[in-house]
């Protein structure tokens, strides 16, 4: 499983089966990498990234995320059962660890 930095949610668009769909884009920092993910809201998946697309923000983490190949290149897999990792919790931790 990776955990990669959300950046953010991507414009919507209509899907030509009905319904919307949008990418979310991640940061592997340690890879210096970028990668997606695209969700359609009418897919049964949707449900598990309620949480991520209400709440995340740009810095947060997101753990949990299973990689796939598609059409040569690695992505997210939207079939993933993502956890959100907040910036603030992350600087609680870091702040824990790193004190006298």
């Amino acid at each position: 499983m990776n955990l990669l930095e959300f950046v953010k949610i991507g414009k919507e668009y209509t899907s030509r089966h009905g319904g919307k769909w949008f990418h979310i884009y991640f940061k592997d920092n340690i890879k210096n990498k970028s990668y997606r993910t695209a969700l359609f809201e009418n897919m049964r998946n949707f449900s598990n990234w309620q949480h991520i697309i209400n709440n995340a923000e740009r810095g947060d983490f997101v753990d949990n995320l299973k990689m796939k190949t598609y059409k040569g290149k690695e992505i997210v897999d939207a079939d993933s059962m993502p956890k959100l990792i907040t910036k603030k919790f992350m600087d609680e931790v870091k702040e824990y660890l790193y004190e006298d």
